[in-house]
Parts: structure tokens; sequence; C-alpha cells
């Protein structure tokens, strides 16, 4: 049985050993709520039994424990900085039996381990079973949902480390990442050098969506304009990039959608 209540009071005692007014914290507290209504709207529009549904609300409400002693350690969301926040919040949940006080039903936990480890990768790991993939591709989704919010209401200070709204307004878009997203392909962490790339590289999450009802979210919230539009780019080669990005993005969710 899944408590989803017990599992919340379980997860604000957790958070108490963290400062929770910092700017950081504060935004994956949000973002982890906000994983949890897109992975039960996600559950539900699949029409999966309520076992399922309570289940994925749980591995979105654990997805990202990792991030909070992540940026205990380094004060960045940069996963290649040493610190995987997914091998992290696994280890904080499994290796001394933290994950007891959200779910006692064991024959869960191969699958929100599988899930949390696999949702922030660039591709899913091999040789799931059904229900193990299930769950992975739902939090994949439910994590890219919310982060469009993300992307476009939080400050840019919490969003990308060492940067504010004035550095992206006059920075630049390389030409590997501008190339890369045109052809609807994920844009790799290793391939970002600047910091606008690394904000095109949000909006490429698009081309990940296992299925279509992330994307409807999106559109129907607008996030793809809101999150483009937030910016007044100086450079007129950036300009240009980001209105073809956002034709073409809008395009590509619409056809989707068809």
């Amino acid at each position: 049985m899944i408590d989803f209540k017990q599992a919340q009071k379980s997860f604000k005692e957790y958070l108490q050993q963290y400062n929770l007014e910092y700017g950081k914290n504060e935004l994956k507290i949000k973002h982890t709520y906000g994983v949890v209504k897109a992975s039960e709207f996600i559950a539900k529009k699949l029409v999966l039994k309520e076992e399922d549904i309570e289940l994925a609300k749980l591995i979105g409400l654990l997805h990202d424990i990792g991030r909070f002693e992540q940026i205990k350690k380094i004060d960045c969301f940069l996963d290649n900085k040493g610190v995987d926040h997914a091998i992290l919040g696994n280890e904080i949940l499994f290796k001394n039996n933290l994950i007891e006080n959200f779910i006692k039903d064991e024959k869960y936990y191969n699958i929100i381990s599988k899930a949390i480890l696999n949702h922030n990768r660039l591709s899913i790991e091999d040789n799931l079973n059904d229900r193990e993939l299930l769950h992975v591709k739902i939090i994949r989704d439910a994590d890219k949902t919310d982060n469009f919010r993300v992307k476009a209401t939080e400050n840019f200070e919490n969003i990308i480390d060492n940067a504010n709204k004035e550095i992206l307004e006059n920075d630049i878009i390389s030409e590997k990442i501008f190339k890369d997203f045109m052809n609807n392909k994920i844009i790799v962490r290793e391939d970002r050098n600047t910091y606008m790339d690394f904000w095109v590289s949000y909006i490429a999450f698009i081309f990940d969506f296992n299925y279509i009802y992330g994307l409807e979210y999106i559109k129907e919230n607008d996030y793809i304009n809101k999150i483009i539009n937030r910016l007044d780019y100086k450079k007129i080669d950036t300009k240009e990039k980001m209105q073809k990005i956002k034709k073409h993005a809008n395009q590509y969710v619409e056809n989707r959608l068809k």
C-alpha cells in the first residue's frame, strides 16, 4: 500500500536539515511538487490503475531528493561537476534504508530506484521490465514538463549557475547547438559552451517526450513562447536564431499533437 500523505510528511521532515529559504532549495521544492502533479496527470491520461498512479506520484516526490545534498555540497545543478543528483538520491534513499520512511512495501523499491536513476540520463537503460519502463517514462516526461514551468517563471540566478538575465541577453548560441536543435536533436551536456547553449538545451527537451501529454501541457501554457520571450536578445545573430528556434519548436509540438 502506498500512503502518499505519509510520504509527503516524511519528505518535509527530511528537508528540515537544509536551508529552505535558499533560492535553489526553494526552486527544487516547488519543482518537486510540480513533478508530482505532472506525474499524476500523465498517469491518469494513460488510464493506469490507482496503485500505479500513486506510485507515479511517489516517484515524482522522490526523484530529486538528491538535489538538496548536491546544492549543499557544490551549490550547483550540474551533474558533471562530481555529484550526479540521481545517483546521490538513490544512495540517500537506499543505502541506509531511508526509503522506509516513505514506503514500507519493498516490492516497489526496485521500480523507484530504476526511475530515479534513469530520470536524468540522456537515454533509458536497457533490460527494464514493462512496469519499470512505464514509470521511468512517466518520471522523465513529468520532470521535463515541470521544467518548462521552471524556465518560464523562476529566477534566472537559480536556473543557470553563475548567470543572470543580463548575461544571457548578451550571450551567443554555438553553431552546433543551433544546428542540433533545428534537426530535432536532444542537446548533449558536453556540447554546451555558452549560457545561451544551456537556455536552448532546455527548450530542446521537447524532442525527448515519450507521451504527448506533457507537450499538451506545454502548449496550453504557451511555455515555449514564454521562455524565449523572457529575454531581450542584444546580439543580432542570437535574436535571429531564437526566432527560428521559436518557430521550429512550436511547429514540432503542433506536429506531435496531430
